[in-house]
C-alpha cells in the first residue's frame, strides 16, 4: 500500500513541475510580445499646429539610412509652412516665430524656415536688419537655385528702399540704411553710387570720396555726384543770417514770422488741416515729427508708410519709421511727397518736432534775426 502511496505522490509532483514549464514558457511569450509592441513605432494621433506634427513625426519616424520623404511627408512640410505664412500675414507674429525657432532647432540651415525667419523679421525690425538676415543666408551651403531666390530677394529689396527714399529725398535716412549694406556688398554698384549721393546731397565730401573710390576714375556717376556736392555747397551758404547790406525782405517772395526759442526758431507747417510748430534745424536733412504730432495729423492727412529704418539722433541709432505724406503747405507753398521720420520724443515739449532741409532746400531762404523773419523764395525742381 505504500508502494503505490509514494508512486501516486511522485505522479502529482511531476505534474506540477510539468505544469510551471508549461505557464513559464507562456509568461516568457508575453513578455516579449508586450516589449516589442512598445518599441516598435506608433504613431498616434497628435492635436498640436501643423508644424509641430511636421517636426514630431519627423523625428519618430527617421530611419536609421536615409530615405527619400514620403508624399505624405511632404504635404505636411508644406502644409506646416503655409500655416506659418498665414500666422505672418494676420499679424500672429509670436505663434510663427515659435514655431520656426522650434523647426530651426532640429534643423538650423532649413533654407525655407531661414527664408520664412526673414519675412518675421521684416514685420518687427528695421529693413536693413532683414537684407543682413538674408545676406547671412549666403554663407550657407546653398543650392545654385536657393542662392538665386535669396539674391533676387536682396536686390528687390535693397532697390527698392533706395528708390523710396530718393523720391522722398530723404538723405539721411538713405545713409544710413546703406552704410551696411556696403560693408556686406562692397562691390555692388547701386549701393556704392546711392550711397555717395546721399553724402553729396548732404554735403558730406569726405565720406562721399571715400565711397567714389570704388569707381573707375572717369565714371560718369562720379562726376555727375561730385557736381551735386558742388551745387549744395553753394545751397548752404544762403542759409546763414541775413545782413544789413544783403537783400531786403522785398526781395524775398514770401516772409514767415518766426517765433523766437532761445538760440532757435520755430514756425508754423499745415498738414491737412493741423497746424504743427515745428523748430527750424538745418541740420536735420529729414523733417521729424513726435510721435503725439504725427498721431493727430495721421487721420486728417494723406501719408504713406516706407518703411522703418535706422536713424541717427543725439541719443544715437534708433529704429523709426519713416512716411511720405502726400501734400504739405509751408508759408503758403504746397509740397508734394514730403518724407518725415517718426520719433517718441517725451522731453521735446516745445515744439512738435523738426523742420529738416528736406523741406528748406526746396527754397533760396534767409534768416534775418534783426525782425524774427524766414524770407523764402521758391526754387525750381
Amino acid at each position: 500500500m505504500a508502494k503505490y502511496i509514494a508512486i501516486f505522490v511522485s505522479a502529482c509532483l511531476l505534474a506540477s513541475v510539468l505544469l510551471n514549464l508549461f505557464f513559464w514558457q507562456q509568461l516568457t511569450r508575453l513578455n516579449s510580445s508586450t516589449s516589442s509592441v512598445s518599441n516598435s513605432d506608433v504613431n498616434l494621433p497628435q492635436l498640436t499646429s501643423p508644424e509641430t506634427q511636421y517636426t514630431n513625426t519627423t523625428k519618430q519616424n527617421k530611419p536609421e539610412t536615409f530615405e527619400a520623404p514620403s508624399e505624405e511627408d511632404n504635404q505636411r512640410y508644406q502644409k506646416a509652412i503655409y500655416w506659418i505664412k498665414q500666422q505672418i500675414a494676420a499679424g500672429e507674429l509670436v505663434d510663427a516665430k515659435d514655431a520656426i525657432q522650434a523647426f530651426l532647432r532640429n534643423e538650423p540651415q532649413n533654407i525655407d524656415y531661414l527664408l520664412l525667419e526673414g519675412q518675421l523679421i521684416a514685420k518687427t525690425a528695421p529693413i536693413s536688419e532683414v537684407l543682413a538676415h538674408y545676406y547671412s543666408l549666403l554663407d550657407l551651403p546653398l543650392e545654385t537655385e536657393q542662392k538665386a531666390q535669396i539674391l533676387g530677394l536682396i536686390n528687390e529689396l535693397t532697390n527698392t528702399n533706395i528708390n523710396k527714399l530718393k523720391a522722398i529725398r530723404s538723405w539721411d535716412v538713405l545713409a544710413t540704411f546703406l552704410e551696411p549694406l556696403w560693408q556686406f556688398d562692397p562691390t555692388r554698384r547701386s549701393i556704392i553710387v546711392s550711397l555717395a549721393e546721399a553724402y553729396a546731397y548732404q554735403n558730406q565730401e569726405f565720406l562721399m570720396e571715400n565711397v567714389l573710390a570704388s569707381l573707375q576714375q572717369g565714371d560718369m556717376d562720379a562726376a555727375r555726384i561730385r557736381q551735386i556736392l558742388k551745387q549744395q555747397g553753394t545751397s548752404t551758404a544762403s542759409t546763414e543770417p541775413i545782413e544789413k547790406d544783403e537783400p531786403q525782405p522785398v526781395d524775398y517772395e514770401r516772409s514767415v514770422k518766426l517765433r523766437p526759442l532761445g538760440d532757435h526758431y520755430t514756425t508754423p507747417v499745415l498738414f491737412g488741416r493741423n497746424k504743427q510748430e515745428l523748430m527750424l534745424d538745418t541740420g536735420a536733412t529729414t523733417t521729424v515729427l513726435t510721435s503725439e504730432a504725427f498721431a493727430n495729423i495721421s487721420r486728417r492727412t494723406s501719408w504713406e508708410y516706407v518703411g522703418t529704418y535706422k536713424i541717427n539722433t543725439a541719443g544715437g541709432l534708433l529704429d523709426a519709421p519713416v512716411y511720405q505724406l502726400k501734400q504739405v503747405f509751408f508759408a503758403g507753398f504746397r509740397l508734394d511727397d514730403v518724407a518725415v521720420v517718426v520719433l517718441p520724443m517725451p522731453e521735446f515739449d516745445y515744439a512738435d518736432g523738426l523742420l529738416g532741409m528736406n523741406i528748406l532746400r526746396q527754397f533760396d531762404f534767409k534768416i534775418d534775426q534783426q525782425n524774427d523773419l524766414l524770407l523764402l523764395n521758391r526754387t525750381l525742381r
